[in-house]
């Protein structure tokens, strides 16, 4: 049974495969993340990798640059539409007024 739309076009939340798909990947590069810091500060400084510490801060600020990404994302869209209705409106009210005038 598909999901219902709700209006805007969205479904309910959870229901997009590509949703979860997103949250585990952000998830996971999490983790992943994590555990190479943590490698990083248990294992001697003799054996640890000089680029653990680098891979480990990239894959934890993952989800923090998806997310930035993300709200740049959905305020230059929502500012390109306020300026397209802001182009349309005047034309309308001009057109609409002189429609009722006569």
């Amino acid at each position: 049974m598909p999901a219902k739309q709700e209006e805007g076009g969205q479904g309910p939340p959870g229901g997009s495969l590509c949703l979860w798909l997103v949250t585990v990947l952000l998830l996971l590069s999490v983790l992943a993340g994590g555990g190479c810091l943590a490698g990083y500060l248990l294992l001697p400084p003799r054996e640890a990798p000089a680029w653990l510490p680098t891979v480990g801060l990239a894959l934890v600020a993952l989800p923090w640059a998806f997310w930035v990404v993300t709200c740049a994302y959905r305020c230059v869209v929502a500012r390109a539409a306020e300026r397209r209705l802001m182009a349309v409106a005047p034309a309308n009210a001009g057109s609409m007024c002189s429609r009722s005038g006569s």
